[in-house]
């Protein structure tokens, strides 16, 4: 009977393959800030994947945010981020969600957010 219990008591994983097509585009968190990320389209010249992030609630545009690379491996996507220092910080995140106007992902930590297509 303990040992039913500690089976059905594990928390469910959820893992998904990313659609790295469908990732392209800009996208804006659903969590009431005013964040973006744009996933560019593989540079064929030097197959890397882009992007830039930003933030307009921080009075920063499009054009003017972080730059990032990505690459997706099944269900993580980590990212490279340049900070506004030029310092490197990487980023990993589970994908448990996505479709062709939405996604959710889940950091190291257990926090989820949900992006919605711009």
């Amino acid at each position: 009977m303990g040992s039913l219990c500690l089976t059905s008591c594990e928390p469910e994983v959820v893992t998904i393959n990313i659609d790295e097509d469908l990732l392209v585009g800009t996208w804006y968190a659903m969590d009431n800030t005013q964040e973006f990320w744009r996933f560019d389209a593989m540079d064929v010249n030097d197959s890397t994947r882009s992007g830039e992030t930003w933030d307009e609630s921080e009075d920063v545009q499009e054009g003017e945010g972080n730059k990032f690379y990505w690459e997706v491996k099944h269900n993580q996507l980590q990212i490279d981020l340049y900070g506004e220092m030029g310092q490197h910080v990487y980023y990993d995140y589970s994908f448990t969600a996505q479709s062709a106007t939405s996604f959710t992902w889940k950091d190291l930590y257990g926090n989820s957010r949900t992006f919605t297509k711009k």
